[in-house]
Order: structure tokens, then sequence, then C-alpha cells
């Protein structure tokens, strides 16, 4: 009988190890098809952080469990502002949408704030500093940790 509770145990514990190890790799998966390039801004009364992609939608119904992993790309010119969308809209609560039109110019650059970070258009091309995604990054750190 003694057997049976530890096989029924082990089993159990293997089970649930190999579950957890699945999930993570799926999230790497998705964390890692993230690009800025489905990342746009919807302009009507405020303006709103969209991203596109049935990954993204995916990673959006993981939830707040997911911010870590998004945390850590934040600082990446090719994913931070997805990165930031998304995180945006799981902690929707915590944000209001940009009043249209605060939108001001640097030459044919245009430059709008979208939840604490900088974001710079150019050529309908989303794109932030080095500094705005470092900073935007301590952000939600602070975010998750509070």
């Amino acid at each position: 009988m003694k057997n049976l509770s530890k096989i029924s145990i082990l089993g159990i514990a293997l089970i649930w190890g190999n579950t957890s190890f699945g999930q993570t790799r799926a999230i790497d998966s998705l964390v890692q098809k993230i690009n800025n390039k489905d990342a746009y801004l919807l302009l009507v009364k405020t303006i709103s952080p969209r991203i596109k992609g049935d990954e993204n939608k995916k990673i959006i119904k993981i939830g707040k469990e997911i911010t870590p992993d998004l945390i850590k790309i934040l600082d990446n010119q090719n994913k931070g502002i997805a990165a930031h969308f998304i995180l945006s809209e799981i902690w929707n609560e915590i944000w209001n949408e940009e009043i249209c039109c605060n939108i001001s110019y640097n030459g044919d650059t245009e430059i709008v704030t979208i939840n604490g970070l900088k974001i710079y258009i150019e050529n309908n091309i989303l794109f932030s500093t080095d500094e705005d995604l470092k900073k935007n990054k301590k952000n939600w750190e602070k975010i998750w940790h509070s």
C-alpha cells in the first residue's frame, strides 16, 4: 500500500512538472514572436495602443502572470513597444487612455506618449529610444512589484 502511495505521488509530481515545463516553453515561444510591426495606434477621441496577431492575443489571454516574461523584453528595440502595448492591455485598469490628439512633432516625426512610454512615429513606423525603453522597463518593474 505504501508503494502504491509513493508511486501515485511520484506520478502526480511528474505530470505536474511536465505540464509546468510545457507551459513555460509555450510562453517562451509566444514571447519570441512579439514584434513592434504588430503594434499600432487607434486615434479617435483617445489614443489607444493596439496589437494585432493571434499569438499576441494568446499572450493577453494568459494575463498578468506573463508580466515578468514581457518585462524582460521591454528594452528590446524590435519588441519593446509591442510588449508595452500587450502589458497595457493586460493591466488596462491602471491606465487612462490618452486624449486624442496630444501629438508633438519634430520635423517629420510625430511623438506621442502612451501609458508612460514616449513613442516616435515616422513613415507609419513606431519606435522608441533606448533611454525611453529602459525607463519604461523600470516603470513596469515597479508596477509588477507593487
